[in-house]
């Protein structure tokens, strides 16, 4: 795998990585490469083979294909091949895949089929959705999963279908993770994987304690936001995401030394196995102080009103709105199980400001064109709400939800995957 990147990119050279996803292929015997070319040839009116990759003893065959892209995009370059698939993917496939037959396929499965491509710099999400539409071209026996190698992660078939089939591009998140690694010291350090393919530095927060683990994912979420959206950071490297909610991004070298070694996610936890977290990467520290920014952290659980860009509003607006069936169904089904579900809405300032300030409540109950809710956070200048306080709302102000499981959290883009068959 190392050795046929190095064809693409120059370690020399500053730009976004490569964007490299496997499908896993299902059956026993291995790909061919002509019934590949038949379904690229069938799913795009214009596609042309440019040059074929050299066959080694990993790689079965290869070829580099131009792709024509929706009518408001460019072509494309995709690396397309064919592999064998090593056992490294097992942990992977027992994370990411929780329907016991799916994981049984992709544990036995002998082959791989790798596209790669670079995203578009300036429209990365979008780009990467159009990466995965030509991935589920290429799985010709049927999507079962997908390891996504920039964010070390494993999709079933069904939430890549999803995330193809939706009509706007997916969020920020889908083109990285956040790991969770345990310290010695009690502590977390969460890291992400995967933003080196939107051209940004991967991030890192360090030595978080573990009551704190599920308010720094969202912090983390909100940084990338921010960098994505176009916000950038000040000379010193401070960031602000929200209304009074500011950070300071630190070069990991730079910012080690403040953690003692056996910190989670200090020196110790950069060496062996998992010295490739020592690579380009910022840390998320005070904006004031060479700490962890336990009080944004804070923030984040108690006054989550971080700033979001105009575009992603209505990005969420629409896909959350086009979905609200998907969160019906679940609510119904799960309601009295161990399943939380919150919504986000639009509510209108106390001043004459044209914007509005969206909130998350926890669903208590839904009646055709309403929600009930319970706020979750403190407002900034909305009247007549407050924390804990239970509303009911027009579904009209609802501009994103999440329902949080015992396997995870799914969103609008994620979430039909729970849907039984």
């Amino acid at each position: 795998m190392d050795e046929r990147r190095s064809r693409h990119e120059d370690p020399q050279t500053a730009g976004p990585e490569y964007s490299t996803l496997f499908v896993i292929w299902p059956e026993a015997e291995r790909p061919l490469e002509e019934e590949v070319r038949l379904a690229l040839s069938a799913a795009y009116e214009d596609v042309t083979q440019l040059d074929e990759l050299e066959v080694t003893d990993e790689v079965l065959w290869g070829s580099t294909w131009s792709i024509p892209g929706p009518a408001d995009r460019e072509r494309s370059e995709y690396v397309v091949w064919a592999q064998t698939r090593a056992s490294f993917l097992d942990p992977f496939l027992a994370d990411g895949l929780h329907d016991p037959s799916d994981h049984d396929l992709a544990l036995q499965s002998k082959w791989l089929i790798g596209i790669e491509t670079q995203l578009d710099p300036g429209r990365p999400q979008a780009s990467f959705q159009d990466q995965l539409r030509l991935v589920s071209q290429v799985a010709v026996p049927g999507l079962i999963a997908v390891y996504d190698d920039n964010a070390l992660r494993v999709r079933s078939g069904r939430e890549v279908e999803d995330l193809c089939s939706c009509p706007v591009p997916p969020r920020a998140r889908t083109l990285y993770d956040v790991h969770a690694v345990n310290g010695v010291d009690g502590g977390v350090w969460l890291h992400t994987h995967g933003l080196g393919r939107a051209g940004l530095p991967d991030l890192d927060l360090v030595g978080v304690p573990s009551g704190a683990a599920e308010d720094a994912h969202e912090l983390l979420h909100a940084v990338v936001d921010g960098l994505l959206g176009g916000i950038e950071p000040d000379p010193d490297g401070r960031l602000e995401i929200g209304e009074q909610v500011t950070v300071r991004l630190v070069p990991l070298d730079t910012a080690l030394p403040f953690y003692a070694v056996d910190a989670a996610g200090g020196r110790d936890d950069r060496r062996g196995e998992v010295a490739d977290h020592a690579a380009q990467r910022l840390v998320v520290l005070d904006p004031v102080r060479d700490v962890t920014p336990l009080r944004q952290i804070s923030q984040v659980h108690e006054d989550p009103t971080l700033y979001t860009t105009a575009d992603e509003l209505e990005r969420l607006r629409v896909l959350s709105t086009g979905r609200w069936g998907t969160f019906g169904q679940l609510f119904i089904m799960h309601r009295d199980h161990d399943w939380r579900f919150h919504v986000r809405m639009a509510c209108d300032r106390s001043t004459a400001s044209p914007d509005r300030e969206h909130l998350w409540f926890e669903v208590l109950g839904l009646k055709p064109g309403q929600v009930h809710g319970r706020l979750m956070n403190e407002p900034v200048n909305v009247a007549g709400l407050a924390c804990g306080q239970e509303v009911w709302q027009p579904l009209d102000r609802l501009t994103d939800w999440l329902i949080q499981t015992p396997n995870g959290a799914y969103d609008p883009e994620t979430a039909p995957a729970l849907l039984p068959d």
